[in-house]
C-alpha cells in the first residue's frame, strides 16, 4: 500500500537553506534569533548595526551600540517584541572596538544598510565568526559564517533542540542525558552539503504522525529571489518530492 504524500499541517517546523559557499553566507527562513541563540555556542559580545535594544551600551570610539553576553536574554525579548531590521557582528572585547579605524567602521555601517561586505565581512581587529543580517519580520536571514562547518552546527542543534522540547517540553533539559533524543550525527549533517548548495527545505514531521520514528524530510528547493513570500507557498513546497529521509528509529535508537 502507497502512502499518502504528508499534507502542510503535518509539519510541525520548515527551515530553508541555500548556502554560497564562496562566499561564506547561507541564506535561511524559518531561523530567528532566539533559533539561532538556543542551537549556538554563543559570541561574547554583538556590535549592534541594526536593532530594536534601547538598554544596549554605547562604544565612544565607534558611535556604535553594543551588547554583552549577560543581555543576550534581554536582547532576544526585544527582538521578539519588536519589528525591526536585526543586524550585528561579534567580537570578543571592547579594545577591539576601541581598534577599528575609520574605514572599517564605514564598511560595518554599510554591511548594516546594504545587508552585503564591500570587501571581506572578517575583520581582523574584531576576530569576528558571523555577520548576522534579519529582515523585520525575520522571514529572511542571512549570515556570514568564518568556518562554514559550524552551519552544521546551527542546522543540528536547531533540530534536536525542537525535537527534545516537542518530546519533553519546556523542561527537556532536567531530564537525564541518557533519556534525551540524540544529536544529529555529523555524519549526516556534513552529507547535507550539496543540498545546501541547491536549497533546500527541512521539514520536521508532527512525531505524533510518525510514532516509531521522528522524521527529517528533505526537499529540493532552488535558490528563491523573494524569501519574504516563501511562507505563503509552503502548502505547494510540501507537495514536492521528497528527496531524502532522516530517521530516528525510537527502539534502536539510532539517527539514520
Amino acid at each position: 500500500m502507497v502512502k499518502k504524500p504528508l499534507n502542510a499541517d503535518a509539519y510541525i517546523q520548515h527551515l530553508y537553506i541555500y548556502l554560497n559557499e564562496s562566499d561564506h553566507f547561507a541564506l535561511f527562513s524559518g531561523l530567528t534569533f532566539a533559533h539561532f541563540l538556543d542551537a549556538m555556542k554563543l559570541p561574547k559580545n554583538l556590535l549592534l548595526l541594526k536593532h530594536p535594544y534601547e538598554d544596549a551600551s554605547f562604544n565612544m570610539h565607534t558611535h556604535m551600540e553594543f551588547a554583552t553576553q549577560e543581555e543576550f536574554g534581554q536582547l532576544r525579548k526585544a527582538r521578539a517584541n519588536k519589528k525591526s531590521e536585526f543586524c550585528w557582528v561579534d567580537f570578543k572585547s571592547e579594545k577591539q572596538l576601541n581598534s577599528l579605524t575609520p574605514q572599517e567602521q564605514a564598511e560595518l555601517l554599510y554591511i548594516g544598510h546594504k545587508k552585503e561586505p564591500v570587501k571581506s565581512p572578517f575583520y581582523a581587529t574584531l576576530q569576528n565568526e558571523f555577520v548576522y543580517l534579519s529582515s523585520e519580520e525575520e522571514e529572511t536571514t542571512k549570515i556570514y559564517f568564518r568556518n562554514l562547518e559550524r552551519l552544521n552546527e546551527l542546522v543540528g542543534n536547531y533540530f534536536t533542540y525542537l525535537i527534545r522540547r516537542e518530546e519533553n517540553g519546556q523542561n527537556f533539559w532536567r531530564r537525564k542525558s541518557k533519556d534525551l533524543i540524540p544529536e544529529l550525527p555529523t555524519d549526516i549533517l556534513k552529507s547535507l552539503k550539496k543540498n545546501y548548495r541547491e536549497g533546500v527545505l527541512i521539514s520536521l514531521v508532527d512525531p505524533e504522525k510518525t510514532k516509531n520514528t521522528i522524521e527529517l524530510h528533505i526537499r529540493p528547493v532552488e535558490e528563491i529571489s523573494f524569501l519574504d513570500e516563501f511562507w505563503s507557498d509552503i502548502e505547494e513546497y510540501t507537495k514536492q518530492g521528497i528527496s531524502r529521509k532522516i530517521i530516528y528509529d525510537r527502539k534502536q535508537k539510532v539517527w539514520q
